[in-house]
């Protein structure tokens, strides 16, 4: 993926972005802002002047050289308008808890609940940046497991789960910026590469009393245990990290009815990370400004690769 510049203009309500992208004309015009913030560059020769063809794409008047701006990323070969895919950002971004797949396909008018499916979890891999700020300060670290009701041992026990691990800033009494990550066990093999990948050194790390937390003291963090059984008090054991939770729950009981493919369930909490850390934009429009920002500078990506899992890592570039 490549670089992009962060520039200040977007939407700010639902009619504006309707007045604004209802043709291909204005929505190739933002596309091509967001590729070069200062001005068409030829990627072969460097030249800044370019004519555009009547499919859209912008050819550079001196080698001649065709730029298109959908070729290579997420869009790649859409046989959709591209007013369509705008519309998909903007309901995916502005949406509080987000849309489903059928939803999708009823508000487009798509023909395939598949192509809704594919173009969602596309959106999904756009969600994350490599290069993303750590989480610091004082941070909450936890795991907690989500699948269908079944019997036996509950809590670190249970089996036929998917374990996920989530970390949130704590910023006074409210809440900072959050990451959640599916995770294979409840290791330290686990948990500390979660940790280290996810949290400034230096920062204070508050856990429950698991041993896989252990290796905390002795790496570049500070480590507060806290635990459930000596706590008179027992909201107040990482009340961060279980509001997430329960947040997240509501998520994928409201918008998902429940249901979601183990093998999937990444991209579900990329998507609510990405949502839940923007919440506070004062305009809708910017997280709308984001996604396309994203999918611009995206790669191109196959249904058979979502369904397989096979997903480049430098999508998150």
């Amino acid at each position: 993926m490549t670089e992009f510049t962060i520039t200040e203009d977007f939407p700010k309500n639902h009619v504006e972005f309707e007045k604004r992208f209802s043709n291909l004309r204005a929505c190739y015009e933002y596309l091509l802002k967001l590729k070069w913030p200062d001005g068409f560059k030829c990627i072969v020769c460097g030249h800044s002047a370019y004519w555009v063809s009547y499919k859209h794409i912008y050819i550079c008047t001196r080698c001649e050289h065709q730029h298109s701006l959908t070729a290579g990323t997420i869009m790649h070969g859409t046989k959709k308008p591209i007013t369509y895919w705008f519309k998909a950002m903007w309901w995916f971004t502005t949406r509080k808890s987000g849309v489903n797949a059928t939803n999708l396909k009823d508000l487009l008018g798509l023909g395939s609940y598949d192509t809704a499916w594919t173009w969602l979890h596309k959106l999904r891999c756009c969600t994350i940046r490599k290069d993303r700020e750590k989480l610091s300060g004082i941070v909450e670290v936890d795991e907690f497991v989500l699948g269908g009701q079944k019997p036996g041992k509950r809590g670190r026990g249970a089996e036929g789960k998917t374990i996920v691990l989530a970390a949130v800033e704590k910023q006074g009494r409210r809440l900072g910026r959050i990451r959640l990550q599916v995770s294979q066990d409840y290791s330290s093999d686990s948990l500390m590469p979660f940790i280290e990948q996810n949290i400034e050194s230096g920062s204070l790390i508050i856990t429950d009393g698991w041993k896989g937390y252990n290796p905390i003291a002795s790496d570049n963090y500070s480590h507060e245990k806290v635990y459930w059984t000596k706590s008179s008090d027992k909201s107040s054991v990482l009340p961060g990290v279980h509001l997430i939770v329960s947040l997240f729950k509501r998520v994928i009981l409201g918008t998902f009815q429940g249901r979601f493919e183990p093998k999937h369930l990444q991209s579900y909490l990329d998507e609510y990370v990405f949502r839940f850390n923007r919440r506070r934009s004062k305009s809708i429009g910017k997280k709308f400004m984001r996604i396309v920002q994203q999918v611009i500078a995206s790669i191109k990506i196959s249904r058979e690769q979502i369904i397989q899992c096979e997903i480049p890592v430098t999508r998150l570039a």
